[in-house]
Parts: C-alpha cells; sequence; structure tokens
C-alpha cells in the first residue's frame, strides 16, 4: 500500500489522465455517467411540450400518483383511455415511480429518470460492443458517440421519449444474456434471456423482432461459438412463452387491430424517402427537427451519408461479411416498422432511432480506419475528443427544443414550416397562453397549408372564439359557420354560435342553436343549462 501511494504522488498529470482513460474496471462508466449527466443536467428544469406527455402525466396525474394503480398500467393502454392499441405498461409503470416522489418539482424527477436511463442504456451497450467487437477502446469510443449523439436528444428531453431508452435496456439485457449462455450454457442465463425480451415486450411493440435478431447472430457471428444447432433452436424455443404472455396480455386490453400486411408492405415502399431521411441523420445529424416532415427535410445529406458509408465500406480490406449482416438485420428490424404502420406517415420522430442506431455502430465498426484507430496516437485522440464534443454541442443545443411547449412548437415551425400539425398546434400554445394575435396568425397558417385541418381540429372554431373574445361578431360568426359546414355535427361549434348569437341579443337563433347541440350530444350539460337560463 505503501508502495502504491509513492507510485501515485510521483505520477505526472499526464500520467494521471492516462490512468483515468484507461477504462479499467469501474473507470468507463463513470466516465459514462459523468458526461452523459453533464449533458443533459439543462433538462431537470424543463416543462412539458404539449406533444403527448400533457396527456400522459398531466391528464393522468391522478392515477399515476397512486401506487395502487400499478395494476391499472397493466390493464389498459399506454394512455389509460381503453381506446388505443399501444400496449406499454413498463413505460406506465415507470411513471407511476416517478409520480411517487411527490407533487412539488414533479417534472424534475421525470427528467432525471430519462437521463438515467439513458446512461445506463449506454453502459450496456458499452458491454455489449466489447464483447461483440471485442475491442475495449473502440467499443467505448462507440458507446460515447451513442451517448451524445443529437438525433437521440429527443429520446432524453421529451418525457415520453424514454420508451425507447427503456426498451433498449431490455433488448441489450436480453442480448447480454444470450452472449453468457453462447459462451457457457446455462439455464439462468436462458431464463434471462426469455425474461428481458418479456420485458422488452411490455415496453415497446417492436421488440418482437429480438427472436429473429437472435437467431441470425447464432448463424452468423455466433458461428464461432461452441452451442451446437439444438440448443440454437432452444433459444428461439425460449422466446415463444414470453411471445405468448404478451399476446394474450395484449390481446386483453388493447383495441383490435387488423394487420394488412400488403397495405403494410406498400406503405413501407412509399415511405422510402423518408426512411432514408431519417437514417441519414446517423452520420451526419445536421438536419435535426423536433417534429420532421418529408417537405422541410433534406434528401442530400442523407444521400451524401450514405455514398459515404458505402465507400468505406467498399475500401475496406479487412470488414467481416457476418459483421455487417448481423449490424444491417439489427438496424432495419428495428427501424422499418414505424413506415410500414401507416399509408402516409407524416414525421418520423428522431428517438425512433435509438436502437436502430446501434445497429449502424456495428456497421461502422467494420470499416478499416476505424476498426484500427489507434487511441495511443494524439491525433486520433484528439481526433476522437473533438468529434464528441461537437456532437455534444450539437446535442445541448437541439434538447434546448423541448424545454417547454411554446420554445418546442416555435421550433417545429421553424424546422417544418409546411407541417400544419406544427402550425396548428403553436397557434393552441399561444391560445392557452393568451397571446391571441399570435394564435390567429398561426391558425391562418394552418388553413392555408391544409384547409382540411379545421374539419379534424376545430381550427375555425378556435378562430371564432379568438374573434368572439374581441368583441368582432362578424368574424366570429363567420368562422364559426364555415367550421359548421365544413363538420355539421361538431356541437362544440354550435354551442359557440349559440352563445355569439345570446351576445347580440339574437335570442330565438341562440335557442336554436343550443338546441342543435344537444341534438347532436345530449349531454351536453352547458347547452342544457344555457337553455334553461334562456326558457326563465
Amino acid at each position: 500500500m505503501y508502495n502504491y501511494i509513492i507510485y501515485k504522488k510521483h505520477m505526472t498529470p499526464k500520467q494521471q489522465i492516462e490512468k483515468w482513460f484507461s477504462l479499467q474496471k469501474w473507470r468507463p462508466f463513470f466516465l459514462i455517467f459523468s458526461l452523459g449527466f453533464l449533458l443533459y443536467s439543462q433538462t431537470l428544469i424543463f416543462n412539458l411540450t404539449y406533444l403527448d406527455d400533457n396527456k400522459l402525466l398531466i391528464d393522468q396525474h391522478e392515477v399515476l400518483s397512486n401506487i395502487r394503480s400499478v395494476s391499472q398500467a397493466f390493464s389498459t393502454d399506454a394512455f389509460f383511455a381503453g381506446t388505443n392499441f399501444f400496449y406499454r405498461p413498463l413505460l406506465n409503470l415507470s411513471f407511476i415511480i416517478d409520480a411517487q416522489f411527490g407533487d412539488k418539482n414533479l417534472f424534475f424527477f421525470y427528467h432525471l429518470d430519462n437521463i438515467l436511463l439513458h446512461i445506463l442504456a449506454v453502459c450496456l451497450l458499452f458491454i455489449f460492443l466489447k464483447k461483440i467487437l471485442n475491442k475495449k477502446k473502440l467499443a467505448f469510443f462507440l458507446s460515447l458517440l451513442f451517448l451524445v449523439h443529437p438525433a437521440l436528444s429527443q429520446a432524453v428531453a421529451w418525457l415520453p421519449g424514454r420508451n425507447d431508452s427503456l426498451m433498449t435496456i431490455f433488448i441489450l439485457a436480453s442480448f447480454l444474456s444470450l452472449l453468457n449462455f453462447c459462451s457457457r450454457p446455462r439455464l439462468i442465463t436462458l431464463f434471462g434471456y426469455s425474461l428481458f425480451f418479456f420485458l422488452a415486450l411490455l415496453t415497446k411493440e417492436t421488440a418482437i423482432f429480438l427472436p429473429l435478431l437472435s437467431l441470425l447472430y447464432l448463424f452468423t457471428i455466433g458461428r464461432q461459438d461452441r452451442l451446437i444447432n439444438n440448443e440454437k433452436i432452444i433459444v428461439l424455443i425460449t422466446s415463444l412463452p414470453a411471445v405468448f404472455t404478451w399476446y394474450l396480455m395484449r390481446n386483453l386490453v388493447v383495441v383490435k387491430e387488423n394487420i394488412n400486411f400488403t397495405a403494410a408492405i406498400w406503405s413501407a415502399l412509399k415511405n422510402l424517402p423518408d426512411a432514408l431521411i431519417m437514417s441519414g441523420k446517423m452520420l451526419l445529424p445536421f438536419n435535426l427537427s423536433v417534429l420532421p416532415f418529408h417537405d422541410d427535410s433534406s434528401l442530400f445529406l442523407s444521400l451524401l451519408a450514405l455514398i459515404l458509408i458505402a465507400l468505406a465500406l467498399f475500401f475496406s480490406k479487412q470488414k467481416r461479411k457476418d459483421y455487417l449482416i448481423f449490424g444491417a438485420a439489427w438496424f432495419l428490424l428495428f427501424f422499418m416498422p414505424p413506415f410500414a404502420t401507416a399509408e402516409l406517415v407524416p414525421y418520423f420522430f428522431e428517438h425512433r432511432l435509438y436502437l436502430p442506431l446501434i445497429g449502424f455502430l456495428i456497421i461502422l465498426g467494420e470499416i478499416d480506419w476505424i476498426k484500427n484507430l489507434d487511441f495511443k496516437k494524439k491525433i486520433i485522440k484528439f481526433t476522437a475528443i473533438l468529434i464528441i464534443l461537437f456532437f455534444s454541442f450539437l446535442t445541448w443545443r437541439h434538447s434546448q427544443s423541448f424545454s417547454d411547449y411554446i420554445t418546442f412548437w416555435k421550433s417545429a415551425v421553424e424546422t417544418s414550416p409546411h407541417s400544419s400539425l406544427a402550425n396548428r398546434n403553436l397557434a393552441a400554445m399561444y391560445r392557452k397562453d393568451n397571446q391571441l394575435n399570435l394564435a390567429a396568425k398561426y391558425y391562418h397558417g394552418t388553413l392555408g397549408l391544409n384547409p382540411s385541418e379545421s374539419i379534424l381540429y376545430n381550427v375555425h372554431n378556435n378562430l371564432g372564439l379568438i374573434y368572439l373574445e374581441w368583441g368582432n361578431f362578424d368574424l366570429a360568426e363567420t368562422e364559426l359557420k364555415k367550421e359548421i359546414n365544413l363538420y355539421p355535427n361538431n356541437y362544440q361549434a354550435l354551442y359557440n354560435l349559440g352563445n355569439l348569437y345570446y351576445k347580440e341579443n339574437r335570442l330565438s337563433e341562440a335557442a336554436q342553436s343550443w338546441q342543435a347541440t344537444l341534438n347532436i350530444e345530449p349531454e351536453y350539460y352547458q347547452a342544457y343549462q344555457r337553455l334553461h337560463n334562456l326558457s326563465k
């Protein structure tokens, strides 16, 4: 011990830094934690964006704050609505745990959990890449890229984005159990593989592709392992109870939807340009948006990224075919499903790149000049640090777009100005803050981009309410009648038109509008009360 203290005293500052970055024992995990926490610490004071987080956290706060609601998380859909087809009980369970810390600084604990989940995912990724690539320093560098990657900001800064980091944790834990089983077949590791796979399914439906990916690994990279073919088939068989249990639980809870595989394939083909745009952000993350929209996204950067990767792989003489197949399969299996779920996908959130990015990192690890990086050389070390710092800066700046609902939707409009959704929701946020001039401006902008938005989202009705509040009854009447002409069953617009007539002392017309409201929605109490008061 005395000799160790003498040695430490005589170490130069350079030697002490090198010792810290020697990646021995706990040091790489400490560095991941320190950098990750420092990078995302600003999110601890963030508020809500009002993109699903208000529905998940504010509307359901009474449920989430009650620890007895744990069973309810498993017996309803993700929005506690009973009419949604997303079954994600572990997401809601994580929210329930966070909500137990009290009402004060509530969002602090939600955001803290998001940061810790991201850090845990990166730690598991480091272990996974170290086992797969068998190069510790390269695995650490790729893990740091994942940690600070700007395209993953949404998974940390946006509270519902934790769904992808949570699923990634269970996917990696399951795969690590599989790797341990391959090196030393034991029942406990096989059980761990099945258990973590089941937990991944309870987090997000995309996890269903893990057994297929596992089987591909066993017959590509895993061919070097000591498993015989019978044991490989056992791995697949152990996945079946998890799938069957999850399927039963899900079918008891969510709305049944018919899957049309032909339509799904056609949808995926139609959305390939959007898929290409999104995938390009993994290498060149400069066209970032909180709400990506096709008309405002750059295909050039994505094509450039694809060409650079293709050229780098073409000139790599040491690339391993099995690793490329496995990395590409990992990327595609976890990346493509969202593009096949609708005929037209208007936007593709960047947090969905979270799990697919791991497959891309495996492919990067097969490029010669990356695989053979000598981190002992100063120029290599300096360049690696520079890339990490540059990505960190982009992430820090992009994360600020999630600080509050006005900032979020302003960023959405700035980066996707042709998105009617972005314009409409920014208008709604300004209306929420009683900034009616700005609200009216962006509602008109919404109609200019997509006039049919009014039918689904009450845009003319909301404009009518703004004009009504300003006392401009003529414009208010015009907008409300436009809403009713487009959507005759909009009882809210009829009710508001009745209020307008009442303010103008057109009492018989007011009564007719309120009665029409009740004809469509008999339980609309406000209209009944208005009619009752008018009769007096």
